[in-house]
């Protein structure tokens, strides 16, 4: 499914109103929209690269928000949450109280309102009051530049560090992709585990995203768990998860790196201060299993040897 499809499967879950505007902008405009954006009252927003967009008379963007751009009222927001649903709530009342729901097409909306607690877990949520459609978006390629540079010898655990939006999960799933289809000369066996579903976008059991010929994939299991569980049972030579940040996960890796298992894994750091500063970097760095780690920005990746980060 190629960016614009994914898109116009995104949009496909608004109310007619807004659908119908979604769907007639360009082919260009659908396929730099990565989010769309609805709040209960206020303006609608469509994320593209160049930032965040409102959407004025007959479909056109504008950085400014005026009296003439489109909104969402509470009726279209209810309509647009039951349609992420498939008017059926409560199958998804699990991921609901996580904060998101994926979608066929690989697309995940971020919902939130009110919400009902118990002990300090979230129950329920009632009243949602925004909803963020973040367009699942694929960009083969996208972790050519990582593999020509630091997998030209082989396969290598390695870190992918950088802000929120910056392009992590689009790096690690075209990672996984190349590698279990052979760029290395051979297909490896490759498992990823998707604990957000962000990797793989499972929808029922099939993937909507390409994850090359050879590569399992675990979808919602905790982080430690399904790594302890691939160790058990799937014999992988590389694991590839997003976004590690517990002292539980950084305990699994490393018993899979004295297994043998390679990892690629990611971790929020804007910087390469804010890197050094997280005790997970310390600790993975600690293991002499990471050479590098790759710090995106943009469109740019930088290279950063593990062992200068706590010299």
């Amino acid at each position: 499914m190629d960016n614009i499809k994914r898109f116009e499967a995104a949009a496909g879950f608004l109310p007619p109103g807004l659908r119908d505007i979604f769907m007639s902008l360009g082919d260009d405009i659908k396929n730099d929209i990565r989010e769309i954006r609805l709040r209960s009252r206020r303006p609608v927003v469509a994320v593209t690269s160049e930032g965040s967009f409102f959407i004025a008379g007959a479909g056109r963007l504008t950085r400014f928000c005026s009296d003439i751009v489109l909104g969402a009222d509470e009726n279209e927001i209810e309509e647009t949450f039951r349609r992420l649903c498939g008017y059926s709530v409560h199958s998804y009342a699990d991921a609901i109280n996580s904060g998101y729901i994926t979608v066929s097409g690989g697309s995940r909306a971020g919902v939130a309102g009110t919400a009902v607690t118990d002990g300090g877990k979230v129950t329920a949520v009632r009243d949602i009051s925004c909803i963020n459609i973040r367009i699942a978006r694929e960009i083969k390629g996208s972790a050519d530049k990582i593999l020509s540079e630091n997998f030209a010898f082989g396969l290598r655990s390695i870190i992918v560090a950088g802000p929120p939006a910056s392009g992590k999960t689009t790096v690690l799933r075209d990672l996984a992709r190349q590698l279990s289809g052979g760029r290395l000369g051979e297909s490896v066996k490759v498992l990823v585990c998707d604990e957000r579903g962000e990797l793989g976008a499972c929808y029922g059991s099939v993937p909507q995203n390409d994850l090359g010929s050879n590569c399992d994939l675990l979808t919602a299991y905790p982080k430690a768990e399904g790594i302890m569980i691939a160790l058990r049972s799937f014999s992988p030579d590389i694991i590839i998860c997003d976004e590690v940040a517990s002292e539980e996960e950084a305990a699994a890796i490393e018993i899979g790196l004295n297994s043998g298992v390679c990892f690629a894994l990611s971790l929020h750091a804007g910087s390469v201060e804010e890197l050094r500063r997280k005790p997970i970097a310390r600790r993975l760095a600690q293991t002499g299993a990471f050479d590098t780690a790759v710090l995106l920005s943009g469109r740019e990746s930088k290279n950063i040897k593990v062992s200068d980060l706590f010299d």
